[in-house]
């Protein structure tokens, strides 16, 4: 009896036991945090779900046991019946590319890890559902934001390099690029140090030491001056650079952000350029120079101007010579308005007004600490003045030990800058002044002879204003219409005892003082006649010590004159006394007068 129940016993026991098992599996099943899918693809049935697929897809278990495959995955059951019949084949398979519909209506995109299992005689596949929406919405976002720092570290205008600790380059963007002259997919996985002279390689070493293996010290380091790199054909240059450490994929790397300092130096010099242009441009907008209407008649200034005319054109060096106020500046900017240059600049440099420690650096420029005070480097005059004209007024004043330095920029066109080596090359066209004897210096030795011979190329001596007293009156009734237009009075006459005063003096300042002159009688004069005031200049001695005129010689002088303008007429529209403003019969009783024949009769 007990042999007979034994049997029946063992099966009770297994029957519990699969009994506990199908009930944990129930348990494992009902509770996963995945949803479950029992499913017979070949059928498009559903045979079983859990909770959790009920809740992700919005459906009562009973719902999904009712609804077909088809209308969970209603665009996708071709590629999801190739992946049932792949894990058929397989036993397991994964796939992320396929997505669900709930009720809804809403699209899930989904993770599904299936596998073959026998329900009932029937091979099933029992598939694990994973919504991926968060994941997908954060890859997307990883993406782009991965996509923006591509963009920005691709677009940077800095070199950005990133190596690891053994120095192998992993990025090289664009600007690095054109920095180092080669191109990404030549040197990503190659050493960084065919590009780091020894100062950086030792540089970049130290940093790697101090941080990438013992995980202290600054997280980022500048590099000092002095450091360079090379470009891929062995060039160096200077550089100003950043070095920093982050950490990806438990990788420790190293980011080199550098910039070509001579581009930098290169930009900056070209912006002083054009603000000094700038300057230059504006003061020549606002000068009251005319040029095209330098006044005369006298036989002397004539032939400056025909001189003038002459020498325009060429890129001769022109000495221009005269006493103070002659207008030896006029002059050097009727050269360059008539020259082949007057498009570039006209840079005119006072000699005599710059201190003695200083024309070097105005002249040729300097660099970053050349001296104390050079905080930054400076272009020079010439560098300014390059492809245009260069004027350096009182010439004669320049120190013997910048004279040498001159005359290499005159017969070479090159220079360096004041602490600098490089050598500059320029192109200018060089007028000089002087109000000094030039030859007197040379023999006092104060003025290199050599550097005289050179500058005194084409000499253009201007008379002083005694020597041509005929355009004195030309001069003053210019400028006293010059200055009543500006302050808006009506000068309509110049008396005439008022102008053979103005005749007869000597005017030791010349044609400057005379400007002054009949600027201050215009503030003074009330009505249309030209009032000189307390101002009127007394006859004085001459600067060269020549004997003043009296003023029947003056008159003398300059009735003659304008004879021989003339032709000797002395009535008609266009003759001497038409000129003089008075009556032909006047002029023939003063011409007795003063003893005034022409010559041969």
């Amino acid at each position: 009896m007990e042999e007979a129940s034994k049997p029946i016993k063992e099966r009770d026991q297994a029957e519990g036991a699969l009994r506990r098992s199908e009930e944990r599996f129930r348990k494992i099943f009902d509770h996963s945090n995945d949803a479950i899918f029992v499913i017979d693809p070949a059928q498009d049935k559903i045979l079983d779900v859990n909770s959790t697929a009920c809740d992700m897809l919005g459906y009562s278990r009973n719902e999904l046991l009712s609804t077909p495959i088809s209308a969970i995955h209603p665009n996708e059951m071709p590629q999801l019946l190739a992946f049932a019949e792949s894990v058929v084949e397989k036993g397991s398979g994964w796939t992320d590319e396929l997505t669900c519909l709930t009720k809804s209506g809403e699209t899930l995109p989904a993770e599904i890890s299936a596998s073959v299992f026998d329900m009932g005689g029937t091979r099933c596949v029992l598939a694990l559902v994973r919504n991926i929406a968060e994941r997908k919405r954060a890859e997307k976002a990883l993406r782009e934001s991965e996509e923006r720092l591509a963009s920005i570290v691709g677009s940077a205008m800095d070199a950005i390099v990133t190596i690891t600790e053994d120095r192998t380059i992993r990025l090289f963007n664009a600007a690095a690029e054109d920095v180092f002259g080669c191109s990404a997919a030549d040197v990503v996985g190659q050493s960084f140090d065919r590009f780091a002279p020894e100062a950086l390689r030792e540089l970049v070493a130290r940093f790697v030491e101090a941080f990438g293996r013992s995980g202290t010290g600054k997280r980022y380091l500048w590099a000092p001056d002095g450091i360079t790199a090379a470009r891929a054909d062995g060039e160096e240059f200077p550089i100003e650079a950043t070095i920093s450490q982050a950490e990806a994929a438990g990788q420790k790397l190293y980011t080199i952000i550098l910039r070509d300092v001579n581009d930098r130096t290169r930009a900056e010099e070209e912006f002083s350029r054009l603000q000094i242009a700038n300057v230059y441009l504006r003061e020549e907008v606002g000068a009251e120079y005319e040029v095209e209407e330098i006044i005369c008649t006298a036989t002397a200034m004539r032939k400056v101007l025909e001189s003038v005319e002459r020498v325009a054109g060429t890129d001769s060096t022109v000495l221009v010579t005269g006493e103070t106020g002659t207008g030896k500046e006029l002059i050097a900017r009727a050269l360059h308005k008539l020259s082949e240059r007057k498009g570039e600049l006209l840079v005119t440099v006072n000699c005599a007004a710059l201190p003695s420690g200083l024309i070097e650096s105005e002249l040729f420029g300097h660099e970053k600490g050349a001296f104390t005070g050079a905080l930054s480097r400076k272009i020079g005059r010439f560098e300014m003045a390059d492809r245009g004209t260069i004027f350096l007024d009182e010439i004669g004043d320049l120190p013997m030990e910048l004279q040498a330095k001159l005359l290499r920029v005159l017969q070479e066109g090159e220079f360096e800058r004041v602490g600098g080596a490089e050598t500059f090359k320029v192109d200018v066209r060089v007028i000089a002044a002087t109000n000094h004897d030039l030859q007197k210096a040379m023999e006092e030795q104060r003025f290199r002879a050599d550097l005289y011979y050179r500058l005194n190329v084409f000499p253009i001596c201007i008379p002083p204003l005694r020597e041509r007293r005929d355009d004195i009156p030309l001069l003053v009734t210019h400028f006293a219409m010059k200055y009543a237009t500006k302050m808006g009075k009506k000068v309509e006459t110049i008396p005439k005892a008022t102008m053979n005063a103005l005749v007869a003096y000597a005017w030791p300042g010349n044609v400057r003082e005379l400007q002054n002159i009949i600027e201050r009688a215009v503030i003074l004069s009330q009505g249309a006649h030209l009032t000189l005031g307390d101002w009127l200049p007394k006859p004085s001695a001459s600067p060269s010590g020549t004997r003043v005129l009296s003023l029947d010689e003056l008159e003398r002088q300059h009735i003659t004159d304008v004879l021989e303008m003339t032709g000797w007429r002395v009535s008609g529209d266009n003759g001497a006394a038409s000129i003089l403003d008075i009556k032909p019969t006047t002029l023939e009783a003063r011409m007795k007068k003063l003893g005034i024949k022409r010559r041969g009769t």
